[in-house]
């Protein structure tokens, strides 16, 4: 089944099969993503020499080429391949960073629920989670001296399936800092 796979694809780290081309699984959308679907969790570090605290001032949006915030009742729009596959791009804003220390692990968690009471956490179905690490190789610092992170490629199944979708980001950068940030909305 769907679901069945997109837990075997998030507990692996594999693409689903019809993510790729004739070429293998590099194939789009995997080759516009940032890390071109692969993990690099055991990239992030925390630098004792920082000492900034308090929490990351986060802005959750979506994009593949530009960032796009998202506000109340938005969730990113679902992208189909032409295989079937379903994908999601989520992109990300870090309103306080530590512009010298461009370090930050990302934790991606997407949901849906099926119930028309969505307010109960047993209506809730993860569909898939990603984590990944980026840093000045992939950011860029916006004129407003904010990090962007964009091309943040999350593969779905039964995301579009519910009443309701769900994305949430959990963000700690170099000096331990964190913070979170959630948006929830109709997919359709």
């Amino acid at each position: 089944s769907i679901p069945a796979l997109a837990t075997l694809a998030a507990l692996t780290g594999c693409p689903f099969p019809w993510f790729s081309n004739d070429d293998g699984p590099g194939g789009p959308p995997c080759e516009d993503d940032v890390l071109g679907c692969e993990s690099n969790s055991d990239k992030f570090e925390i630098d004792p020499t920082c000492t900034l605290d308090g929490e990351l001032e986060l802005v959750l949006g979506q994009g593949e080429t530009e960032f796009e915030p998202l506000g109340p009742g938005m969730v990113p729009t679902i992208n189909y391949g032409v295989q079937g596959g379903q994908h999601i791009w989520t992109a990300l804003q870090v309103h306080n960073p530590a512009l010298d220390y461009p370090l930050l692990k990302i934790d991606i968690t997407v949901s849906t629920c099926y119930a028309s009471n969505c307010s109960s956490p047993s209506s809730w179905t993860v569909d898939n989670t990603r984590e990944l690490v980026t840093d000045q190789t992939t950011m860029t610092v916006t004129d407003e001296g904010w990090f962007e992170q964009l091309r943040m490629l999350v593969l779905v199944s039964t995301y579009g399936s519910g009443t309701t979708g769900r994305v949430e980001l959990l963000v700690t950068d170099a000096c331990a800092r964190q913070g979170y940030v959630v948006v929830e909305g109709p997919t359709a």
